[in-house]
């Protein structure tokens, strides 16, 4: 089955833009009809929140992630390491 024809939340973030990248390249052509522009637009449209939805739950985990690192790192001081 082709990317077109599939789910935007069935593709991966570089299918994703790859199919992004192909509407684009449709949207851009002169002999695209005004109808295959709208729907192009529209597919477009749903593939851009969608993959904005990912990359903002993706920054969240790394931002989890990290915070979760900071916090392990962070240990009490022994006497042996107070700087007077």
């Amino acid at each position: 089955m082709g990317e077109e024809n599939r789910k935007p939340e069935e593709l991966t973030i570089e299918q994703t833009f790859s199919r992004i990248e192909e509407i684009t390249k449709a949207l851009e052509d002169p002999a695209t009809s005004l109808e295959d522009s709208f729907a192009l637009y529209k597919e477009g449209s749903e593939l851009l929140r969608q993959a904005d939805q990912r990359i903002d739950m993706v920054q969240k985990q790394v931002q989890i992630l990290q915070h979760t690192q900071q916090s392990s790192d962070m240990s009490p001081l022994d006497d042996s390491e107070w700087v007077e």
